[in-house]
């Protein structure tokens, strides 16, 4: 990982609400960048883990695709265990690679039609996870490192984009470039 610049919160939380604000095709409203933070927690609480705060340390950073994004700790809920997306019982189990060897294995790409996007548009190179396509890491919690021990940061937004590159990259179909990220790292 690259670190290029210190961020914050209240940039993330404002990049985040443009970005689902253009999956709508529409602007962000007033109210939504008025209290950047504030709308976050109500409205996407799940983007925000209960340790940001003040105390939180928030980068732009570069992961490299091979290491630093193949062992981001990826979503465990019912949906990504009903698709055997994710399957417990073994070491790094939750990890972007291995989630992606099991979804190549079974063929997931056909059934998503928004992972389909994202793979033929990264494939032909139509857009890159940057700038407004970047994701979002935190740091991993101490659970999610027990089960996962190559883990130190959790995916926290664009598990999609990140599946679709890591099966572009499994598959020998794109060369590996740097995935620009927020880093939001929970403080000593």
């Amino acid at each position: 990982m690259r670190y290029v610049r210190e961020s914050s919160m209240e940039e993330y939380c404002t990049w985040y609400l443009r970005r689902e604000a253009s999956k709508e095709q529409r602007e962000p409203a007033n109210w939504e960048l008025t209290e950047p933070v504030t709308n976050m927690r109500r409205h996407h609480g799940g983007k925000m883990r209960p340790w940001f705060d003040a105390t939180t340390r928030w980068r732009i950073a570069e992961l490299n695709a091979e290491t630093d994004l193949a062992c981001l700790v990826f979503l465990e809920d019912d949906w990504t265990k009903g698709a055997k997306l994710v399957v417990p019982g073994r070491p790094d189990y939750r990890i972007l690679k291995q989630v992606a060897s099991n979804a190549k294995q079974m063929d997931y790409l056909g059934r998503l039609a928004r992972l389909i996007r994202y793979y033929e548009g990264l494939q032909r190179d139509a857009f890159r996870l940057e700038g407004p396509n970047r994701i979002a890491v935190c740091s991993a919690e101490p659970c999610e490192m027990l089960t996962n021990p190559s883990a130190r940061y959790y995916l926290l937004d664009g598990a999609g984009r990140c599946l679709a590159y890591m099966l572009l990259l499994l598959e020998n179909k794109a060369e590996s470039k740097p995935v620009e990220a927020f880093v939001a790292e929970r403080s000593a």
